[in-house]
């Protein structure tokens, strides 16, 4: 079928191509020379206990990937933990390498606008082994109903590429790509608040991939924007870049028009370096 060209920044025909490249990965062409016996890794959404707020009562929940998303989330809202967990079920893993990741973090951000509907929080400490995504996100979507979805990650410069003599960004830069859901003018609007949009050839992977497949498929509000980080230590340039969500962020009761900023400095120094420094990481 027809693919939004708000997925990728080139052409229709490139679009399609990544989404069906993805949806390839979900469900692999079978072989007829050998049968996998092994059984598919599935994940499994609990409420551990009868909190205040139910996941299917949540406006929108917002994925933040570890490093400046995590950061950001941290600084920029108030968070009370969900009693909440997606962990795999483990009668389905035969693989000891790289282990299933644990299960993120819940928490529900307190609304700065007075009466606004809940909005969930998952904050993962590391990242979805790429052939876990479709199964991990398949669970996550399928608990918080049809809830619009935000992922947060970032993406290093030196991985960025470019055509020809073109330039790549500095800190603080956010761009992303989103489901056709949002219309001509995206999550942000249009103009100088409009998002700006992940540009060929780079393209969305793993975790981010396998949610805005799903949700494109399903109809489904989703935009996954990406800090630009400068290096393999975090600075203060990838937090201030989210702050181009802001109309986003105020329409769904995050954030007050005119809130001072959070002290990036001390969110980022707030923050455990990861065991490998590594961009590739």
């Amino acid at each position: 079928g027809e693919s939004s060209d708000q997925w990728a920044p080139a052409t229709p025909e490139g679009s399609a191509a990544m989404i069906h490249g993805f949806l390839d990965s979900i469900e692999p062409t079978v072989s007829d020379d050998e049968d996998d016996d092994r059984p598919d890794v599935e994940f499994v959404f609990r409420a551990k206990e009868e909190g205040e707020v139910r996941p299917q009562a949540c406006q929108a929940v917002l994925v933040c990937g570890p490093g400046a998303a995590t950061a950001y989330a941290l600084s920029a809202f108030e968070l009370k933990a969900a009693p909440w967990s997606l962990e795999v079920v483990k009668d389905t893993v035969v693989r000891t390498f790289p282990p299933p990741p644990r299960s993120p973090r819940f928490y529900v951000a307190a609304a700065a606008a007075e009466g606004a509907p809940p909005v969930a929080v998952a904050l993962l400490d590391a990242p979805v082994p790429s052939d876990l995504a479709a199964a991990w996100s398949e669970a996550f979507l399928g608990a918080f109903g049809s809830a619009e979805v935000l992922v947060l990650d970032r993406i290093f410069r030196a991985g960025w590429r470019v055509f020809g003599d073109q330039v790549r960004p500095q800190e603080p830069h956010l761009c992303g790509l989103w489901t056709a859901s949002w219309g001509a003018e995206g999550p942000t609007g249009s103009g100088a608040s409009a998002l700006a949009v992940l540009p060929a050839p780079n393209a969305t992977e793993g975790l981010a991939a396998a949610i805005l497949t799903q949700c494109e498929v399903a109809k489904r509000r989703c935009v996954v924007a990406l800090a630009l980080q400068d290096g393999a230590h975090l600075g203060e340039g990838s937090l201030r870049a989210f702050e181009k969500l802001s109309p986003l962020l105020q329409r769904l009761g995050l954030q007050k028009e005119g809130a001072a900023a959070p002290d990036y400095r001390e969110a980022v120094r707030q923050m455990v370096p990861p065991p490998s420094l590594s961009i590739y990481a």
